[in-house]
């Protein structure tokens, strides 16, 4: 009787070692997928508050950067997120929207003024960023986004 139950511990380990190193990567992935929405959120507010003290927000056809660019604040607001660094500039489709250039892998920001950016009561500043969990072994994608809208107190 010993002798066929000397393999039963490596068989039991064999079964039950693939569900436990999945729950455990699983867990992994779902903690970083969480730690990635919140610096997507943490980056939005960042953004909108830097609008906040940009008068104004718009010089020409791009971003004042004064005192500090977008992006920049942005960037500090979500250190772990890769964040796209081209210039905040005036849509071509929506006058009252900056965008920018696309850069693959990095999160984007995207800023509207409410009613216009030369002029606005309010302004949105929205961050997406498409996380890759579990990539190597899924191929899967995750899009995170998140918006802040502040109103801009006009002195009476």
């Amino acid at each position: 009787m010993t002798k066929l139950r000397r393999g039963q511990g490596m068989v039991e380990f064999a079964l039950v070692a693939p569900v436990f190193f999945a729950v455990v990567l699983g867990v992994i992935a779902a903690s970083y997928l969480f730690f990635q929405s919140s610096a997507v959120n943490d980056a939005a507010q960042g953004g909108a508050r830097e609008v906040l003290v940009q008068t104004p927000i718009v010089t020409g056809s791009c971003e004042s950067n004064t005192p500090e660019a977008i992006e920049t604040a942005v960037q500090r607001a979500a250190n772990i997120l890769p964040v796209n660094t081209n210039e905040l500039c005036v849509s071509a489709t929506n006058p009252n929207e900056l965008v920018q250039a696309a850069q693959a892998g990095t999160a984007s920001i995207t800023v509207v003024g409410h009613p216009s950016l030369t002029s606005p009561d309010s302004f949105t500043v929205t961050v997406t960023y498409v996380a890759h969990p579990l990539a190597p072994l899924l191929g899967t994608q995750v899009v995170l986004e998140s918006s802040s809208t502040l109103d801009i107190q006009q002195p009476s």
